[in-house]
């Protein structure tokens, strides 16, 4: 067998060693290298994400100062209206910086900022002309319209945020369940400050709340409901972060708590009756508004928390780097070193070791090489190897025991220990090679009649003895071409392979004469008996065994019925063959004792 020298197999085994460090450091490299890229394009994205979020918060905002401007007369609300020019101008300057950041990526071929502003400005002139005129004049259907034109720029905007979300989802999955979290609450919380913009023209008017108004504001109830319970079962609190799960305690008890319960109450009552007051009707502004705010911040903390995140991570990895470096430079110098003592103090003695092994599982001798090395784990493997080799030697032993009780085992199994015959499972073993073709195979099944009469009348241990000494006469015919064996009870079965059909009817009917004349010597006395006999008979190869003694057990149920101490055949070739028997005379004792 050839075999490598020591020094270019440790030469060969400390390359490899080498490669394989420089090629495990390079993926770990990889990996970081990929886990930064991956922390720096989510972070980009995430940063989009927030532009675009932000000019939504902008654009809902916008809708609050518009609708109380709706309430005052022209001139009169100097207030109102400055808060209106500065939310419209939060509201550009929001877009502005999205579209800035937009027309950075590939998402400016995907959106349509062109259509928004349009929009957006022909929204505000309506709103505009609405204002110029009286209070008196501004009808509530006016009004509602102008509220939901609003609306209709914020479900615009929407797919400008779905698209950041996507963006940032694709850059990394792991950010998928937080992005949506934070895309669910923008969208709670438009969806709560569009609630009172259905009603509260009518509020403000002291009228009845129209029922298309109450219709709508029903099924923006329900989309709020919708979206919390969504929103709920998707939250992630971790152990360091306390301030969203105080923004989710400030939802529950602030809005779900107070405003939302308090506007659908005011909805209900008023849907019927008419508001007695202005002044009540700025009231439910002014409770309901503020409680909105903390789904903004639960908002805005998931982003800010994702984006802490990503820097994190981005630190991390730079960090996870320089350590990748330094641990690539130590493994290679430790390698080199390790290659050295291992050849000498481990490599060449365990070469020594598997040569000695391999002579021990071969069977051969071997010089025996002592270990003159440091390591204690070597010098306690040559110790085994001594070890095994006296434990080898008594294996061989307790194998060659083994086999030796094993055939005992067997022949035990198969032999009948009264009459020491093969049982039935040695018979069909000894079957199994015994079946070839080209030659007449008969089954005989012979039971010794009316047996029970002699365990009856002389005892089992009389019967016993007439068992073996039937069996007797049995192994006397038993050769390369008989089989004889205990079928079970006081029944037997031999087995006869010859040339022609005629010589198994021959050998039965010796036999059943045989036995009428035998005299068994007992220690209850001496004991007569006959048997009786069925064949069937197959040319060879035998299909089935069990299937040939069951035709020779109704054979022989046949010999019992016709008066027993006879041979009967349920074979038809060998009824043809077979010259008619003589029926024998009947013994007068059949069983009788001298």
């Amino acid at each position: 067998m050839f075999r490598l020298p020591s020094f270019d197999l440790i030469r060969i085994s400390s390359i490899i060693a080498l490669s394989s460090s420089m090629i495990i450091g390079s993926i770990a490299l990889r990996g970081v290298l990929d886990q930064n890229q991956r922390a720096g394009a989510s972070l980009i994205e995430l940063q989009l994400f927030e532009l675009a979020t932000a000019a939504a918060t902008a654009i809902t905002k916008e809708r609050r100062p518009l609708e109380l401007a709706l309430g005052e007369e022209p001139g009169e609300a100097d207030a109102v209206a400055n808060e209106l020019r500065a939310a419209r101008g939060d509201t550009d300057r929001a877009i502005d910086r999205f579209r800035i950041g937009a027309e950075a990526t590939t998402l400016r071929d995907s959106v349509n900022f062109k259509f928004l502003t349009a929009l957006l400005r022909d929204e505000r002139r309506g709103a505009d002309a609405l204002l110029a005129l009286p209070v008196k004049d501004r009808q509530i259907s006016l009004q509602l319209r102008v509220a939901r034109g609003m609306s209709s720029i914020s479900e615009t905007f929407v797919p400008f945020v779905d698209k950041t979300a996507q963006r940032v989802i694709q850059a990394d999955e792991n950010l998928a369940g937080r992005v949506n979290v934070a895309r669910l609450l923008g969208a709670l919380y438009e969806s709560a400050t569009r609630l009172p913009s259905e009603v509260m023209p009518a509020l403000k008017w002291s009228e009845v709340i129209p029922p298309e108004a109450v219709m709508t504001s029903l099924r923006v109830q329900q989309r709020i409901l919708a979206l919390w319970d969504v929103g709920v079962s998707q939250l992630e609190f971790g152990p360091d972060s306390p301030r969203l799960r105080q923004a989710h305690e400030e939802i529950h008890s602030a809005y779900f708590g107070k405003g939302f319960p308090f506007l659908i109450r005011a909805i209900e009552t008023y849907s019927r009756r008419p508001l007695n007051s202005t002044e009540h009707a700025k009231r439910i502004s002014e409770v309901y508004a503020p409680t909105t705010l903390p789904i903004l911040r639960m908002r805005n903390l998931y982003v800010d928390a994702m984006m802490d995140e990503a820097v994190e991570i981005q630190k991390s990895t730079l960090i996870q780097m320089k350590l990748v470096v330094s641990l690539a430079v130590l493994i290679l110098v430790m390698t080199a070193t390790a290659a050295w003592v291992l050849y000498r103090q481990m490599l060449r003695p365990l070469f020594g070791v598997r040569d000695q092994i391999l002579a021990l599982c071969e069977r051969r001798p071997i010089r025996r090489d002592r270990y003159e090395g440091s390591v204690l784990a070597v010098k306690s493997l040559y110790n085994a190897l001594e070890t095994l080799e006296a434990r080898d030697r008594q294996r061989m032993v307790l194998e060659e025991e083994r086999a030796v009780l094993a055939e005992k085992l067997r022949t035990l199994s198969e032999t009948d220990e009264l009459t020491a015959l093969p049982n039935r499972r040695g018979l069909f073993v000894r079957l199994e090679t015994f079946g070839g073709g080209g030659r007449n195979f008969t089954a005989i099944l012979g039971d010794i009649d009316h047996f029970k009469v002699v365990n009856d009348t002389h005892g089992h241990g009389a019967g016993d003895e007439v068992l073996a000494a039937f069996s007797g006469l049995l192994r006397q015919r038993a050769n390369a071409d008989v089989i004889a064996a205990r079928y079970g009870g006081e029944e037997f079965a031999i087995v006869l392979r010859s040339e022609r059909a005629e010589d198994a009817l021959a050998f039965a009917e010796a036999l059943r004469a045989e036995i009428e004349g035998l005299v068994v010597e007992t220690g209850a006395g001496p004991i007569r008996i006959t048997a009786s006999f069925g064949l069937a008979n197959e040319a060879g190869p035998v299909a089935s065994w069990q299937t040939l003694f069951s035709v020779a057990d109704k054979a022989l149920y046949e010999a019992k019925a016709a008066g027993r101490n006879r041979v009967r055949l349920s074979n038809a070739t060998i009824a043809a063959l077979a010259k008619p028997a003589v029926e024998p005379k009947p013994a007068k004792n059949r069983i009788a004792a001298a």
